[in-house]
């Protein structure tokens, strides 16, 4: 894969109230001034020529096309914005975005139908505004991709979302294993899937929107859970490793792990080194990776205001990539 982007959270503001935020608890960011965002930019370049503005959420802060024309001016190629996708749709804001040269939104959608993906935002209303927002920066001519974050509520429900975002215009979609940080400590068990139970689900609709030509991936898995689509998974901040299933992995380098809670609640007995791949490297195609790279990831949340670098890419394993 390419060189990871570099993410530069804007503020920590933000108009959902997801079940599983993970910046939840920490210190409230104020929006960061232009010249501060135009000085950390400038820092960032000589490492990387592609940028993510985040959260909180970007869109609220109040000098986003200055922002992005600012990274633009200082020679990122591409420059992306990791969203709940509400803001997109108002009159003007996504066409003024891609004028100042955003070039993708990375967009959090939980659900095929209004019901369910609110129920994850805690917002009523956010389905519509979300993918009104998508469809509006999609028709601006901006490369619209979706993470979906797996949950005990929509893994069943998942295969949905296949044809939906095919037929909307999403280029790729990612599949996220959540994490036990921010709000989520406090709902484990109504939210956090059992991966056995869960990952199959997922796997299959990856499968169904990959035959409609949408890029698909997934994210902080266990990699002896995936099969072949274990060369899907994209880098990941370590989680934890069950001290005797995970024992002489010859995947753990390239592993994200499993959750530290998970592995007490569940003890992880559906883990097995005997089922992970061995690792190799294994390049995506030029598309495979342009998309890849603009999923940006968990990061250490949205109130560490300084610029952020993504983890470098793990190892490729040795199986065919699931077309």
């Amino acid at each position: 894969m390419t060189s990871p982007r570099a993410t530069l959270p804007l503020l920590s503001d933000c108009d959902n109230r997801c079940v599983f935020c993970a910046p939840d608890g920490l210190d409230a960011v104020a929006p960061r001034s232009l010249d501060d965002v135009r000085e950390a930019l400038a820092a960032l370049r000589p490492r990387h020529d592609a940028v993510t503005f985040t959260g909180g959420e970007p869109t609220l802060h109040p000098a986003l096309p200055e922002a992005v024309a600012a990274a633009r001016a200082l020679g990122f190629r591409r420059v992306g914005l990791q969203t709940n996708g509400r803001r997109l749709r108002e009159p003007g804001v996504a066409a003024a975005l891609r004028r100042a040269g955003l070039t993708d939104v990375h967009v959090s959608l939980h659900g095929a139908v209004a019901a369910l993906h609110d129920h994850h935002t805690g917002v009523e209303g956010s389905f519509t505004e979300a993918t009104a927002g998508l469809g509006a920066a999609v028709h601006a001519g901006i490369t619209a991709i979706v993470t979906t974050v797996l949950t005990r509520s929509n893994a069943r429900s998942l295969g949905a979302l296949a044809p939906w975002l095919s037929t909307h215009g999403v280029a790729a979609w990612t599949i996220a294993v959540p994490r036990t940080v921010g709000r989520l400590r406090a709902h484990f068990d109504p939210v956090f899937p059992r991966l056995a139970l869960s990952l199959p689900y997922a796997l299959h609709a990856l499968t169904a929107a990959r035959g409609r030509d949408v890029a698909v991936f997934l994210h902080g898995a266990p990699l002896c859970l995936l099969g072949p689509f274990a060369a899907r998974s994209l880098p990941a901040a370590p989680r934890s490793f069950h001290a005797v299933r995970c024992e002489g992995c010859p995947a753990r380098a390239a592993c994200p792990g499993v959750d530290a809670r998970y592995l007490q609640r569940f003890d992880g007995d559906e883990l097995a080194a005997s089922r992970a791949p061995a690792t190799s490297t294994q390049p995506f195609t030029p598309r495979d990776e342009a998309l890849a790279a603009a999923f940006v990831g968990e990061g250490p949340g949205a109130a560490d205001a300084g610029a952020l670098e993504s983890p470098p890419p793990p190892a490729r394993v040795a199986l065919p990539v699931v077309r």
